[in-house]
């Protein structure tokens, strides 16, 4: 048995705490199986951002009137590109660890065995301070017949090589919306299997009738259904619905939701709590149940993005290595969905202002009112809800740049948190972000 100062499990966020430790003379470990850089660069945004890139240009041509056409997509070489970025970096990440005798590099999978203990191949190490930062993994449903067909997950369909014609995609979250937008605005025709009656049903709800309002222009979604039945024959899927109908496509793809590592983990030898969903349970300082144990990042369920994983290392490398402890502050984290229309959000929604009883004022303003709206022809929705002293409770926008704009709405309920902070401000004008201000105008 090989003891440590530090194990870090996954090498996403959690690099930096093994970086910290190494560099203060810490025995470190880190334990990962797939290539280093995390879920975000190797699976996750990073590569879903290129490939939108790509969309978003091809849906730009097609506008404003200007005489052009897209007379053929070289897919493979988008992809390709891709690929080329994300495994360049990942293995930059894995060779500069490798080069040093500290941390310690088991690019295997691990499984804990004891509470600070895992095997590791055939070896087994143990530390004084643990931290898991194991992530999560594609969620699929137990659907008749899927599993024996060639069906992508949102791993593969970021790496799909020959672009469908037809492709039908399972979910309804923000995983489908981007990747829709990804294929439909290279050609693939795109149908889109929701079991409610709204896409994004996790957004503002206003905002998510919106956003479906105009996906809905592009591509063919179908509502309130569920598949019973997936087979595949001749290159073919064929997909049974609820209602009795079939459809078939050349691609399938599921993206259903996401659960957490820690069954692979093992994370239950631990002796660490979980939820009801396999999240690990952590307080306020990122501290598990068993003395020190961390975890942070989406493994424990707690607004799964990568920017929340970035800001809680810091925390948990002074509540780790430090006598004062701070708790983390999730006030004020935004999130984004790189669709098209885009979306943006922070703080409350609507829906969650009225549950939990909170008297509240809402400030709405469309971009075809402002002098932005007009250049661009499109439309969008801002919307503020603030409470009856101007405090910002939430900043919802569907529309273009949403995923820049709400970083103004951040950086106001960081700041101050008032309202002011933005009608007081003197915006250019015609530029885009007038469009947000209107909303707090209208507050």
């Amino acid at each position: 048995m090989k003891k440590f100062d530090v194990l870090v499990v996954g090498s996403g966020a959690g690099l930096e705490v093994a970086s910290f430790a190494a560099e203060r003379g810490m025995s470190v470990a880190v334990v990962e199986e797939g290539p280093l850089g995390g879920t975000c660069l190797n699976r996750g945004c990073i590569p879903s951002k290129i490939l939108i890139h790509s969309a978003d240009v091809a849906e730009t041509i097609k506008k404003f009137g200007i005489k052009s056409k897209i007379e053929n997509i070289d897919f493979a070489a988008i992809v390709k590109r891709v690929s080329q970025v994300v495994d360049g970096d990942s293995s930059g990440i894995e060779k500069a660890i490798r080069q040093g005798n500290n941390p310690n590099l088991y690019k295997m999978r691990g499984k804990f065995i004891g509470p600070k203990l895992m095997q590791v191949g055939s070896e087994q190490i143990e530390a004084d301070k643990v931290f898991i930062v194991g992530g999560t993994r594609p969620s699929i449903p137990p659907i008749p017949g899927l599993k024996d067909t060639p069906f992508l997950d949102s791993t593969k369909a970021l790496r799909l090589e020959k672009q469908p014609e037809h492709l039908v995609i399972i979910g309804g979250g923000y995983i489908a919306a981007e990747l829709a937008h990804f294929y439909g605005s290279l050609g693939t025709k795109v149908t889109i299997l929701v079991r409610g009656n709204i896409m994004l049903s996790n957004e503002d709800e206003e905002i998510a009738q919106w956003f479906t309002k105009e996906f809905i222009k592009k591509h063919e979604i179908l509502f309130s259904t569920k598949v019973s039945s997936v087979s595949y024959h001749d290159e073919i899927f064929n997909i049974g619905l609820n209602d009795g109908k079939k459809l078939e496509a050349d691609q399938l793809l599921i993206v259903t939701g996401r659960i957490p590592n820690t069954d692979i983990l093992n994370v239950k030898a631990t002796g660490v709590e979980t939820d009801e969903k396999g999240y690990i349970k952590v307080n306020e300082y990122l501290e598990t149940n068993v003395n020190g144990v961390f975890a942070f990042g989406d493994i424990i369920g707690i607004l799964p993005f990568r920017h929340t994983a970035n800001d809680q290392v810091s925390f948990a490398i002074r509540n780790a290595f430090t006598e004062k402890k701070i708790p983390v502050n999730y006030f004020a984290i935004g999130h984004a969905v790189f669709s098209s229309p885009q979306v943006g959000g922070v703080g409350k929604t609507e829906e969650e202002l009225k549950k939990e009883g909170v008297s509240y004022k809402v400030g709405r303003a469309e971009l075809k009112d402002t002098g932005m709206g007009g250049a661009l022809q499109e439309n969008g929705l801002a919307k503020v809800l603030a409470d009856q002293e101007g405090n910002i409770l939430g900043v919802h926008i569907v529309g273009p740049q949403a995923s820049v704009l709400i970083h103004e709405a951040i950086v106001a309920m960081k700041a101050n948190g008032t309202v002011s902070a933005i009608t007081d401000s003197v915006y250019i004008h015609p530029a885009l972000p007038e469009w947000l201000q209107r909303a707090f105008f209208a507050i």
